[in-house]
């Protein structure tokens, strides 16, 4: 199914191996146990039987239960974008060389970044280089530069990735459905208004200016009550109030509906990839963004638990 490397070597008597992400994280996380002793800092990879690079990190735990067992932990190199502080000034650079060069700063390799060609001069003092790195990005969103992607170093490398639409999630044992429940179990569907918005206002963070825009949607308002949105904008950045209170209003007003549940496995279920359900038994049908998935491996068998959010 996968083979498992510490060092370029194969890890012998493994135990229970696991591994996580999360669209909120940096760093993807791994565990698994074996009767033999490795040192902190060694690579460990998860690589499928056709050479595709499912994980790459380093151990930075371990724990030993009983002479003989040891039960070791890590991250990918995300642990050193959420570890290190830093100091940085940028100035006049295009975001996407801003976070090449931060990555090169901090020896973290590089992978797939979109062109963002939007410009950033500011001063980074006292700040995990990880909330730089998530500002950047979220300035690129607000300048149209990219929209839909996720950050990730699984590959061993950060990158920076659109969302993927995979519909042949089959499964290590190719009985894999959606529509089945033989592979799903304990489904959660859950439905909310917490976080539907159905008035917008954008307006100009300059103290001194007047300057905003206001929209909203009546019939949700009385569907629902008011619940209201205030965003400040810097417009020497972003001068378009309209487009962007439009754009958010359409994001935020609806009720959201989201999933979590374990079905059998496949490596390709991580964050990041829509999975398109069509189930009657738990009444889904549409297309889910994987925000988090967690795998384990049970013998020959992948399990893994997902929490999906729905997409327009």
């Amino acid at each position: 199914m996968y083979k498992y490397l510490i060092n370029g070597e194969d890890v012998a008597n493994i135990v229970s191996p696991e591994w996580s992400d999360d669209l909120e994280c940096y760093a993807n996380t791994f565990s698994f146990s074996t009767c033999e002793y490795y040192e902190i800092g060694s690579l460990f990879q998860i690589i499928t039987e056709t050479g595709v690079v499912v994980l790459s990190g380093i151990i930075t735990d371990f724990e030993q239960s009983d002479p003989n067992v040891f039960r070791y932990s890590g991250y990918d190199c995300g642990f050193y974008i959420n570890q290190n502080e830093i100091i940085e000034q940028l100035k006049q650079i295009k975001i996407s060389d801003a976070i090449k060069k931060l990555c090169e700063n901090y020896s973290i390799p590089v992978g797939d970044i979109p062109e963002m060609s939007a410009t950033v001069t500011e001063i980074f003092k006292d700040k995990k280089l990880s909330d730089v790195l998530s500002q950047l990005i979220e300035y690129a969103k607000s300048k149209g530069c990219i929209k839909d992607v996720y950050f990730t170093c699984a590959r061993g490398k950060f990158e920076v990735l659109p969302y993927e639409t995979i519909v042949d999630l089959t499964g290590e044992n190719g009985v894999f459905s959606v529509a089945s429940m033989k592979t799903i179990n304990n489904p959660s569907v859950k439905v909310s208004m917490q976080e539907l918005r159905n008035r917008v206002i954008v307006a100009d963070d300059n103290e001194k200016s007047q300057k905003r825009v206001v929209v909203e949607d009546a019939d949700s308002i009385s569907k629902y009550g008011l619940l209201q949105e205030v965003e400040t904008i810097d417009t020497s950045k972003a001068n378009n109030l309209e487009k962007i209170a439009s754009d958010t209003l359409k994001s935020l007003n609806k009720l959201s509906k989201s999933i979590s549940m374990t079905m059998l496995g496949d490596y390709r279920m991580h964050k990041g990839v829509i999975m398109p359900i069509d189930s009657e038994e738990i009444g889904v049908k549409g297309n889910f963004l994987i925000t988090s998935s967690k795998h384990n491996i049970d013998g020959n068998t992948e399990h893994v638990a997902v929490n999906l959010q729905m997409r327009d």
